[in-house]
């Protein structure tokens, strides 16, 4: 993963933070340290800087260390069919060679190693084995000194991927044998995948071979000290010199959104043309109308997100109340969880709201569900 070059100095307004994750960072570093012997699993709510933290370490350690690092992020990638995957993984952009005779076209996996045309065409077809070749390149790396690392983003996007050799076997099975195969047994390569997906995750979790050759690891939102030494210093983290913020305003925004780094970085920008009391109120009724939106005239979607009304997080076991088929609960739940309405923890089994903000628009749709049939009841903040 190669850093990219300095930008030449650009005045920004507001410019993007990376706030300690200190104990993140350490624990990378270990892992990357030790000899590879389990994949590692990546794990969080959405935008809570699980990519930007890879690519903060990386950038640093990159400067240390023999290391060789690829980056993946499939969140970037359109994928219908195995064509496009082999295409995504091993590139598609031709590097003519200069004393190209035979016009032997190369392709790089992650720029990693390079094919010729007939090759990849072969792996297209199924008659050469991709793992293989990506295992001789592993083994040329180690053999130098270097420490190869893979990283993959959102690795689910390829779930629907099946190889095309009339055997229909799944893409993304066998690369988790390939993963087990080059840090378990081999010992050969680092292996990370970071996911959103808690259903995703946790089919993996609960897959007994993955459960004992993997390590799950949690990246979550900002704690409230860390935000609060963001937002007292806007100036040293975000470089804005318009505004500062108050002790009070701060706990306002911790109120709104906690530590949802892309989120407060949205609010900070809003500040610049209107109060803080009216950014964080049309924030919150936002999210209300997100909440209003998705659950619409659904009744099995209002059964499920209601216990959320008073609850800060609930456990699959906290929904036997709720009078649904027990399918029909969990497709509803993996939508939630894919619509980022709900984060399931795979390592806990627990559901709660994607954030803090979504958490006050679920509290502000069912008050205002609640003032309708005449019950009344101003807003509150979370619990």
């Amino acid at each position: 993963m190669k850093t990219k070059k300095k930008e030449k100095d650009i005045a920004y307004r507001l410019d993007t933070a990376f706030i300690n994750r200190e104990k993140e960072l350490r624990f990378l570093r270990n892992f990357v340290d030790a000899r590879p012997f389990e994949i590692l699993f990546l794990h969080g709510p959405k935008s809570s800087g699980k990519t930007t933290l890879l690519y903060k370490f990386f950038a640093g350690i990159e400067k240390e260390q023999k290391i060789d690092v690829k980056f993946l992020n499939l969140r970037e990638k359109l994928i219908g069919n195995y064509k496009d995957f082999i295409r995504i993984f091993f590139g598609s952009t031709p590097l003519q060679s200069k004393d190209d005779i035979k016009e032997t076209r190369e392709y790089g996996i992650f720029n990693f190693f390079k094919l010729s045309v007939e090759v990849l065409k072969g792996v297209e077809n199924g008659q050469l084995d991709p793992f293989e070749m990506m295992k001789r390149e592993f083994v040329k790396l180690t053999e130098k000194g270097i420490k190869p690392v893979l990283i993959i983003d959102e690795l689910q996007a390829i779930e629907h991927i099946y190889i095309n050799n009339g055997r229909q076997r799944q893409v993304i099975i066998e690369l988790f044998n390939f993963f087990v195969a080059m840090t378990k047994e081999s010992h050969l390569t680092h292996i990370i995948v970071a996911s959103s997906d808690g259903y995703f995750l946790n089919t993996v979790y609960n897959d007994s071979r993955l459960k004992k050759t993997s390590k799950f690891y949690k990246v979550d939102y900002l704690g409230e000290s860390d935000v609060r030494e963001w937002l007292l210093n806007i100036e040293k983290y975000s470089k804005i010199k318009d505004y500062t913020l108050s002790e009070k305003d701060v706990e306002k925004i911790w109120d709104t959104v906690g530590g949802s780094m892309w989120e407060i970085q949205d609010i900070l920008s809003d500040l610049f043309d209107d109060s803080i009391d009216r950014v964080l109120d049309l924030y919150k009724q936002k999210m209300r109308g997100i909440i209003a939106h998705y659950t619409g005239l659904n009744a099995n979607k209002k059964k499920i997100l209601k216990p959320f009304f008073r609850r800060h997080s609930l456990s699959l076991e906290d929904f036997a109340s709720v009078e649904m088929d027990y399918e029909a609960l969990e497709e509803l739940l993996r939508d939630m969880v894919k619509n980022n309405i709900l984060y399931f923890d795979p390592t806990g089994a627990v559901y709660y709201p994607q954030s803090s903000s979504t958490r006050w628009g679920i509290k502000l749709y069912f008050e205002s569900l609640e003032e309708k049939k005449g019950d009344g009841g101003a807003a509150h903040p979370p619990s």
